[in-house]
């Protein structure tokens, strides 16, 4: 039989039975809501000929769509955060890890086909919720790679400079800049910006690596601009509220003085950077419905938390129906801020063999309570890890999935019943 595929198509219940015979009889695989099917065979019947990413077969044609929906994988890049987030035209990295874990991810799996094919992939936007080490440093070895290419590189705006002060430019009284009457006046934007700071010097390590890796493959063709992003743009360009997938941009929130950006001063170097993170809401709808939404705040703490609160005021633009933890489930959290939130699931993005014990376990607990669920939803990409009886590692990515009207929660099994490799929640 021909595997020529007539049509490309999505799966559309939570999980999609995927079966052997065209007669139907018991499944032999479970693919996700919004996983490529392409069919090979439609002869006019209940079911269509398909091939998948596990064993092909016969799938109902009732149970296949036309648009994937919103796809978002938390990937377990360890002690970070790194997420792939995939519409029916769009592909978007959400921060890149410590380490290569999010490109050998892509590389080895999600994009191995385009790779094979002695093509580039193409990352339309990527979003860096600040410049700490666990949330940029993977992204470098990705920008460097010839085979990926993208689009815009968004930040909070806050650089770093070398811990010691006779190493970074003059005038700079802090590893983030300049600092005046707690706030600090030193921030940058586009492509311009990072040639200024690379040419002056002083940078920290890490940082200059980032920088020269965006100019790099800015002049080879491979990366459009760079650019800032703060609550000065009500969403990300390009994902504006009449799109499927649009992006409010609830944070950073900087002062304006002047006329020019400042950051409000969170009582040293690393609340500030922290507490200016990206704070996104995505909003997946289709057809003009509500839609679903998701909360992602970088690593948002308590200084950080309070000042957004007085920023909103009696407004809560951040009530979602999935929230990433900030900060890997730090105890740094106001409870005020949670009770806002209050997600019918929360998704934590940690490692082990680290000394933060993350997640806390009052972080845990909050997430629970601080839920509209009745029976509230808590995933770890951390605890999601298992080792397998062949001693291979078995990563705790965490899959979203949602087509505007329903919301799954998916992470994988450790061992297979059956055809099902999934342990699936609806939301």
């Amino acid at each position: 039989m021909s595997n020529e595929i007539i049509r490309v198509q999505y799966a559309a219940k939570p999980e999609t039975n995927v079966y052997q015979q065209a007669e139907g009889g018991r499944p032999i695989n479970k693919i996700l809501l919004g996983t490529w099917a392409g069919v090979v065979k439609d002869d006019g019947r209940e079911r269509v000929r398909v091939i998948t990413a596990g064993p092909d077969g016969w799938i109902r044609r009732n149970e296949l769509r036309d648009n994937p929906g919103l796809k978002i994988f938390f990937v377990d890049v360890g002690q970070g955060d790194g997420m792939l987030v995939e519409t029916l035209d769009k592909r978007l990295l959400i921060d890149g890890g410590p380490n290569t874990n999010l490109r050998r991810y892509l590389r080895g799996y999600q994009y191995s086909y385009i790779l094979r094919k002695n093509e580039r992939v193409r990352i339309d936007t990527v979003l860096v919720s600040h410049f700490d080490a666990d949330h940029y440093n993977g992204l470098i070895a990705l920008f460097n790679d010839e085979q990926f290419e993208f689009g815009t590189v968004y930040h909070n705006g806050i650089a770093r400079f070398h811990n010691l002060k006779r190493e970074r430019p003059a005038g700079y009284n802090t590893d983030l800049g300049k600092m005046d009457n707690d706030l600090l006046s030193t921030t940058f934007s586009d492509i311009n910006d990072a040639r200024n700071m690379l040419q002056a010097g002083g940078l920290q390590a890490m940082f200059r690596r980032f920088l020269e890796a965006v100019v790099n493959a800015h002049d080879q063709g491979r990366l459009d601009s760079l650019s800032r992003l703060t609550t000065q743009q009500a969403t990300v360009p390009g994902y504006e509220k009449d799109k499927n997938l649009s992006i409010e941009v609830l944070g950073p929130v900087p002062k304006l003085v002047g006329g020019q950006v400042h950051w409000p001063w969170f009582g040293d170097s690393s609340h500030t950077r922290n507490g200016h993170s990206l704070v996104l809401k995505l909003n997946y709808s289709e057809g003009g419905q509500q839609g679903k939404t998701v909360l992602l705040g970088g690593d948002l703490n308590t200084e950080a938390e309070a000042y957004l609160i007085q920023h909103y005021g009696n407004s809560n633009p951040f009530m979602v129906d999935v929230a990433k933890s900030c900060h890997h489930g730090s105890s740094d959290f106001l409870v005020e801020y949670m009770d806002r939130v209050k997600p019918f699931a929360t998704v934590i993005s940690s490692g082990d063999n680290e000394s933060y014990a993350h997640p806390r376990a009052e972080a845990i607990g909050c997430a629970g309570k601080y839920s509209r669920g009745e029976r509230p939803k808590v995933f770890s990409t951390e605890l999601a890890r298992s080792i397998n009886s062949a001693g291979d590692v078995l990563y705790g990515m965490i899959n979203c999935r949602t087509d505007g009207k329903q919301i799954i929660m998916a992470q994988m099994k450790e061992r297979r019943t059956g055809a099902d490799i999934w342990d699936s929640y609806k939301i």
